[in-house]
């Protein structure tokens, strides 16, 4: 068994590429076993095995395994190269942050504070104002006389009033700051642990 699968997960099988199949786990053991949910079971091209890597939730995570898949039966098997690790699926790295931030949505103006940021949008909190999808502009306090500014869409909220909000438009300047901010709140909280 492999930590953090079991079978009846609902997992993807990737390849490099983009190749990818939506597959249940019937055997967590050496090697996984798993069948499509749709598509086939032949692999792309000639290829009677290849790298690949299983990806599946774990709660409010990811997990992945990586190793070489082959045709099995009416599935695939999946020979694991290393142990089972979560991984970080979004496309910039977020960290925790209370920031200021001015808000102008369509008709108002919102004082708001930051919960995280990255370089791809920020999680604001105490926003129960703000619509799903609402486009607004924003200004953002990184302290030291740095503030950031540009547009954004509200693209995710929760019922505590929290919103999360995808960056649409920073120009260099303000994404180069951001990220330097990004990489010093992680340096300065890895110190602190």
């Amino acid at each position: 068994m492999h930590r953090f699968l079991e079978p009846g997960v609902v997992a993807d099988v990737v390849l490099d590429g983009g190749w990818r199949r939506h597959v249940h786990v019937s055997h967590a053991g050496d090697p996984v076993l798993v069948r499509p949910i749709e598509g086939g079971t032949l692999l792309p091209g000639t290829l009677r095995f290849c790298p690949a890597a299983l990806e599946w939730r774990v709660g409010s995570r990811a997990a992945r395994l990586d190793g070489v898949l082959t045709a099995h039966g009416d599935g695939f098997a999946l020979t694991p190269v290393g142990a089972a690790h979560t991984i970080q699926r979004r496309r910039f790295v977020r960290v925790a942050a209370e920031l200021p931030a001015a808000l102008v949505a369509e008709d108002r103006r919102v004082l708001a504070r930051t919960r995280n940021v990255s370089i791809g949008g920020m999680l604001l909190a105490g926003v129960p104002d703000l619509r799903l999808d609402e486009r607004l502009r924003f200004a953002l306090e990184l302290g030291e006389d740095a503030t950031v500014a540009g547009t954004g869409r509200v693209v995710r909220g929760a019922p505590d009033g929290t919103r999360g909000v995808q960056f649409e438009d920073l120009d260099g300047r303000s994404e180069r700051a951001l990220a330097r901010f990004v990489t010093e709140r992680q340096r300065s909280l890895a110190a602190a642990l």
